[in-house]
This record gives C-alpha cells, sequence and structure tokens, in this order.
C-alpha cells in the first residue's frame, strides 16, 4: 500500500473518534419568550376596558456534566396579578409590563443512564395535560398554564420510553413524587409585594400556611401520565393520558384527584398547507382540598325575635372542568388559528357559572425564530362583584421568539 493510501486509511478511521469526542461540562440554553399585548374593547365590567402588553415565556438551560449526567434549570417570567396574564384590569388606561416577575419553574438533576430512561430529582414541573406548553394560537395556552399548571414540585420524576417500535410507534409512561417546594427558590425575582395591593397571587416563597393541594411537606403527591405518537396506523396522531393526585394542604380536608386527556392530529396535504386538530379535557376532584370556608349564618333571638347573624365553618366542595378545542390551518409561513375554552366549576357554595373564551387568529414566521400573532377574543366571564356572567371583546397580539442562546 503507497504512502498516501495509508495516510488516507488512517485519518478515515480517525475521524470517527474525533466526530464523536465531545467536550464537558458543556452549558446550553434554549428560550422561548412572547410579548402579548390584549386590548380589551368592551366589556361588562369596565376595569376590564383597556390594554395590557405583558411577558410570558422562559429561558431553559442545561449543564451537561457528561453524556449521561446534567443539571436542568427554567427560568419563567409573566405577571403575577391577578388575570394579569390574561389582559388584567388596566382600568380603561394602558398598562405594560405591570407585576411582571421572574422565578425558577424548575430546577433539578438529570440522570440518564440509557435512551429510554430519564430521571430527575429536585424542583420540576409534574407530568400533567400538554396544553399549557403545546396548544397554538395567542391565549389558548396562556390560559391552560393559569388554570392546572403544577410547577415547582418538589421530589423525584422519571420517563420511560417502554415502547419505540416502527410497527407500534413510541409511547413513553412518566411519575412524578412530590410536595410543592418551599424553599427559598420559589420566592419571585424583579417584582415584591407592594403594600396594599390585593391582587397580587404570588409573590415570596411558598409557605406552610398559604394551604392548598400538595403543600404538606411530604412526599405522598403523585402524578402519572402516558403519551404516544409516530404511530404507522394512526400517522400525525398523538395523545395524552395523565391523573395526578395531591393531599390537602393546612386549609384543605380531602385528596384532590386529576384527571386529563388530550389529542392532537395534524394531517398534511402537501408539502406546504398541513391542518391541525387539538383538543384536551382536564378535570379536578375536590379541587382545591376541599378547603375549609366561612359562611354567614342568619338565625333568630328567641328573646327579642331579631335576626341574630354569625359565622360557622365548613368545606367547600368543588369540581372543576377545563376544556379546549381548536384548529390551526397552516400555509406555509402563514396560519390560521381558532379555538374555544370553556372552564366549570360546579361547587357546593357560591355557585359560578361556566365561562368561555372563543378566540381566532392569523400569523406568520418572520424568520430568525420569530413569528407574529394577531387576532380577536369573545369572552363569557364570571364578573367579580356581581358573580354573573359579563361580556368582553379583545384585540390581540403575540410577538414571539423561539431559539437557541
Amino acid at each position: 500500500m503507497s504512502r498516501a493510501l495509508m495516510a488516507a486509511a488512517l485519518i478515515a478511521a480517525a475521524l470517527p473518534a474525533a466526530a464523536q469526542e465531545v467536550r464537558f461540562p458543556q452549558l446550553n440554553a434554549e428560550i422561548d419568550m412572547s410579548m402579548i399585548g390584549v386590548g380589551t374593547t368592551r366589556a361588562s365590567d369596565p376595569s376590564r376596558r383597556g390594554a395590557s402588553v405583558f411577558l410570558f415565556g422562559e429561558v431553559a438551560m442545561g449543564l451537561s456534566l457528561s453524556e449521561t449526567l446534567s443539571i436542568q434549570g427554567v427560568l419563567v417570567t409573566e405577571p403575577i396579578g391577578e388575570g394579569d396574564s390574561t389582559g388584567g384590569f388596566p382600568d380603561g388606561g394602558v398598562i405594560g409590563f405591570r407585576r411582571q416577575a421572574l422565578f425558577f419553574e424548575q430546577l433539578h438533576v438529570q440522570w440518564k443512564p440509557d435512551q429510554a430512561l430519564s430521571l430527575q430529582a429536585g424542583i420540576f414541573v409534574a407530568p400533567f395535560g400538554r396544553g399549557y406548553h403545546d396548544f397554538p394560537g395567542i391565549l389558548a395556552n396562556v390560559r391552560a398554564h393559569e388554570v392546572y399548571l403544577v410547577d415547582q414540585s418538589l421530589g423525584i420524576a422519571g420517563t420511560w420510553t417502554w415502547l419505540d417500535d416502527p410497527r407500534f410507534g413510541t409511547h413513553d409512561v412518566s411519575a412524578a413524587v412530590f410536595t410543592l417546594d418551599r424553599t427559598v427558590l420559589t420566592g419571585t425575582y424583579l417584582t415584591p409585594r407592594r403594600c396594599c395591593n390585593e391582587r397580587y397571587e404570588r409573590y415570596n416563597r411558598n409557605t406552610l400556611a398559604q394551604g392548598g393541594p400538595g403543600n404538606n411537606g411530604t412526599f405522598n403527591n403523585f402524578a402519572v401520565a402516558l403519551d404516544g405518537d409516530r404511530m404507522p396506523f394512526l400517522p400525525g396522531f398523538s395523545y395524552h393520558l395523565a391523573v395526578i393526585s395531591q393531599a390537602p394542604g393546612s386549609d384543605g380536608t380531602a385528596r384532590e384527584w386529576g384527571y386529563a386527556a388530550g389529542l392532537r392530529y395534524e394531517h398534511r396535504w402537501n408539502a406546504a398547507q398541513s391542518t391541525l386538530i387539538f383538543a384536551e379535557g382536564v378535570q379536578f376532584r375536590n379541587a382545591g382540598g376541599r378547603p375549609r370556608v366561612e359562611v354567614e349564618t342568619l338565625s333568630t333571638d328567641p328573646d327579642t325575635g331579631e335576626d341574630v347573624t354569625g359565622t360557622a365553618e365548613t368545606t367547600l366542595s368543588e369540581r372543576l372542568t377545563f376544556t379546549t378545542l381548536g384548529l390551526q390551518h397552516r400555509i406555509g409561513r402563514w396560519r390560521g388559528t381558532v379555538a374555544w375554552q370553556q372552564l366549570r366549576q360546579k361547587r357546593s357554595l357560591d355557585p359560578v357559572p361556566a365561562q368561555d373564551w372563543f378566540e381566532g387568529s392569523v400569523g406568520r414566521e418572520l424568520g430568525s425564530g420569530f413569528s407574529l400573532d394577531v387576532g380577536y377574543q369573545y369572552a363569557l366571564y364570571v364578573d367579580d362583584e356581581t358573580g354573573q356572567r359579563g361580556t368582553s371583546h379583545a384585540i390581540l397580539a403575540r410577538l414571539r421568539f423561539a431559539g437557541g442562546l
């Protein structure tokens, strides 16, 4: 063999080894950030009229220590006032980034002993529901995020691909055992609570006193989910099934149970056009852990015959159901999306009517990771003052960036 041929053979043998050489540690980051605007032109409640602009998204970071071991973190920004992430209460004016906060949603160690198994320990999002991450459009995923996302869960979790076969598709099972994280990492950054403002939903680290399902300091809360896709007999179809159970907190009296079922079906008409149908149903039994509440009582004084008011303690039993149905059609860089969402709360006390949201939008990929959607929303909501249904009309816009850093 000539020297040239021997050199070529040595180089060819060395190339695979060089290509596979990876140096650790490695730091990677992905950003998915949206600036959302909600302009409410008409509403039964005057405080809802006006315009609101806010940021909603996350920065996901991963520090790989080896091929199998890494530290994963997700830093989230969103408004933390009551209703702020879906338009808030601008009171006829324009509000920008009001009560915008920054906090850790996830921070955990991840170990992947093989391609089929991934294990996590630390703070994570419980595997329950997919709409808060997957729904297209402008506010559909934001609203799902507000209704049922179970984040800042402290414990252990794992995902196992139990079936990956060209004949039957890919199917994963995920499970988690957790409690609500109450460490200093749960606090918000940039936005401390201001005096006397009651609309803050959260502003400080989680505490035992705030109550709520899963906030019991014990690892007896769990979630199990089953996901599947790439099935040749159902091309374009994927599914999600999940159950979650959380023990009552300091204010609760019963274990909360949640159930989720979702599906997505994408039909490709040709290389440029596709249609996506998405649907999801989520229900919580004993929503909130059947908390203790005080109610007013009315009795009659036996001596004077006068009415006497007082208070008594009872429990609030609630069944919460959140439903989403939508469709998106894409033509090249353009897309059109319509979605309907409904929140039903069947309560033993202070009954409230169902709330509905109808959204339609048109969007386009702008390039370099940016996209823009504009749309319209009609809402039937519960008025805080009267407890009756009100209506609103809003113009929506969402400028999004998704890509690596």
